[in-house]
């Protein structure tokens, strides 16, 4: 009860997200009704998604915003992949969570060149990077989780990962990475109401993973 999720994709029609705004309203009074109260829209920023700027993210953003009911509270950020169009998104400006907090991704399969060494460029500007499921990123092993958190990077749990939605390994790494307390963050990362739904279902903790969860909670507050 309580929640505050920093990762959703609910902004209707700009990702690979909910399609349309009554299908987000859907999404939100569930996740209202099961205790969330405050939710960040972190649509997906990247190279083959040009349309999407700030100015357009807002309008779209604002527009959903009037008819949200006020049990459950709304704010923008952006999900970052650290692609080829990075730099022409830090050009335009930066969806960010209060503090320069920046929530940022990249390939699940495959690592990127340079992808370590823009991180640690953008703390040197003074960004503080979330690093979204890290779980998910077969290739990297701990001494790559090891090395991201002495460059300053925070990481942030995907709920669903913890119900195997995205396969075996990743699902073994999250419990694993949460029981290390590597995690400092947690989201939901909800694109589709029944696939989330049925995730949650499926999510069995033991009480220290219990206790692990509850303070990446605690933290998402910190970030609104």
């Amino acid at each position: 009860m309580g929640m505050t999720d920093i990762h959703s994709h609910l902004l209707p029609g700009v990702d690979d997200g909910i399609a349309t705004k009554e299908e987000a309203l859907h999404a939100l009074d569930y996740l209202a009704h099961i205790g969330v109260s405050r939710i960040y829209l972190t649509p997906h920023l990247m190279n083959d998604l040009k349309a999407n700027t700030p100015e357009f993210l807002q309008a779209v953003f604002s527009d959903l915003e009037k008819v949200v009911p006020e049990k459950i509270a709304l704010r923008l950020a952006g999900e970052y992949m650290l692609d080829a169009g990075f730099e022409r998104q830090r050009q335009i400006g930066l969806l960010t969570f209060p503090g320069k907090y920046i929530l940022l991704e990249t390939s699940c399969f495959s690592s990127i060149f340079g992808f370590k060494e823009r991180l640690y460029e953008l703390t040197l500007d003074g960004f503080r990077p979330i690093l979204a499921h890290p779980e998910r990123y077969i290739y990297m092993g701990m001494g790559d989780y090891e090395e991201l958190k002495e460059k300053g990077c925070a990481f942030q749990l995907n709920l669903m990962s913890l119900g195997g939605i995205y396969g075996k390994e990743p699902k073994q790494r999250a419990f694993m990475l949460l029981e290390k307390g590597y995690y400092e963050y947690v989201g939901s990362d909800i694109h589709a109401l029944p696939v989330y739904a049925e995730m949650i279902e499926k999510c069995r903790m033991n009480d220290s993973g219990l206790k692990q969860l509850e303070k990446l909670f605690q933290n998402n507050t910190t970030l609104w």
